[in-house]
């Protein structure tokens, strides 16, 4: 058995979609016979600030986690990534004097926060410790990622997300009266959320020993689909050149969760510290976890947006807004870690390989979902031709 022993020793809108509210700023007039005007396009940018995601497990720590007074160094918290910007276009084409077609979509790209810690395994040097719950003792246990004096180390949890989607919505024209128009939407939206937690460590032997490789990755993914109808309703008010336009929609639907497990170990610590090996398994992403998760529940997606534009020219409308958008059921992907862990399935608690598990097949996978929220502030530019 070599030093990595297991006692103190041994990380939608989302849709951001204020899209109906926004090209009605610039569907708002002419009719038919006022204008040949048909067609809207509307151009935004978009800086979204979203609900931070959880990561409640203690990643690494300066003592057992149920020891008085032990500092949690690095996870057991939330991160997020705001200011998330993107971008949104939106399109409208009038069929006639109440009935029209709105579409268009937006994309938020990948956005990635990083924390880290570490210790040079030094005299006075703290030691850093993984804390787990282990299910062969039935007890709280820790694996050292440094040790003075034999060995350093660093622990890094890298979070990373991204959003995009769109939607096809028919508006019919409900009252309109002295600069007030209200209108009835109805449609579909599609909404994705892509979020990401690695936690990667690296335990490399100090001097005098042997240089040697001794790096961990345990990678959870999340990927959130959201198909559904939604309904609603939009009013937007002109006043000379100045408009307003308020909306509240709501979509039901099917939320298409995947949850995607990996972990290994790289090291040279069993052929006398030359060629690398790599085996399966990290600290949370073990045999019993590893792979592909799926599953498909009912969600809610309401939404209210609001938005004040001003009128260049007859054709021309820039507007700034604010949108706040709830998803009722997503899977993030801190949550989907578990603590409970048999250290026996891996290399990386320790044990030379060939492993021989023994007990229960723990961590088992679960699926974990929360509520998700995006509030949204967002310029832009429309036009109608």
């Amino acid at each position: 058995m070599t030093r990595r022993h297991t006692a103190l020793r041994c990380a939608v809108a989302l849709a951001l979609c204020g899209c109906a509210a926004d090209v009605a700023l610039a569907q708002t007039a002419p009719t038919p016979a006022e204008g040949d005007s048909r067609w809207s396009l509307s151009v935004e940018a978009l800086f979204a600030s979203l609900k931070a995601s959880p990561t409640p497990v203690a990643i690494v720590t300066d003592n057992y986690l149920d020891a008085s007074g032990v500092n949690v160094l690095l996870g057991g918290g939330t991160v997020d990534t705001n200011v998330n910007a993107g971008l949104r276009v939106m399109a409208a084409y009038r069929i006639d004097d109440r009935m029209g077609v709105e579409f268009g979509g937006f994309y938020l790209p990948r956005r990635t926060t990083s924390a880290s810690v570490s210790s040079t395994g030094q005299p006075g040097s703290i030691d850093l410790l993984l804390p787990f719950y282990d299910v062969t003792t039935q007890q709280e246990n820790v694996t050292e990622l440094s040790y003075w004096p034999d060995y350093r180390g660093s622990a890094q949890a890298t979070f990373s997300n991204s959003l995009g989607g769109g939607e096809v919505n028919l508006s019919s024209s409900l009252w309109s009266h002295a600069g007030l128009h209200l209108d009835l939407l109805g449609g579909f939206r599609f909404l994705q959320l892509r979020e990401s937690y690695t936690i990667t460590t690296s335990s490399p032997y100090n001097p005098p020993n042997p240089a040697d490789i001794w790096n961990t990755t345990d990678s959870f993914g999340a990927r959130n689909r959201f198909y559904g109808l939604q309904v609603g309703a939009r009013a937007v008010f002109e006043h000379g050149p100045w408009l307003g336009s308020v909306a509240a929609k709501i979509a039901f639907g099917s939320m298409q969760q995947r949850v995607s497990i990996n972990g290994f170990l790289v090291t040279n610590d069993y052929t006398n510290y030359g060629a690398t090996q790599v085996f399966p398994g990290g600290y949370f992403a073990l045999p019993s976890n590893i792979g592909e998760h799926a599953q498909s529940v009912f969600a809610t997606v309401p939404e209210a947006t609001l938005n004040v534009g001003y009128r260049l020219t007859s054709n021309a409308t820039v507007f700034i807004g604010y949108s706040f958008l709830r998803a009722s059921n997503v899977a993030r992907p801190g949550e989907q870690i578990n603590r409970n862990i048999n250290p026996t399935q891996t290399v990386s608690y320790g044990n030379d390989p060939p492993v021989s598990p023994v007990g229960p097949a723990q961590p088992t996978f679960s699926f974990a979902t929360t509520d998700f929220w995006a509030r949204t502030l967002n310029v832009g530019f429309a036009y109608r031709f």
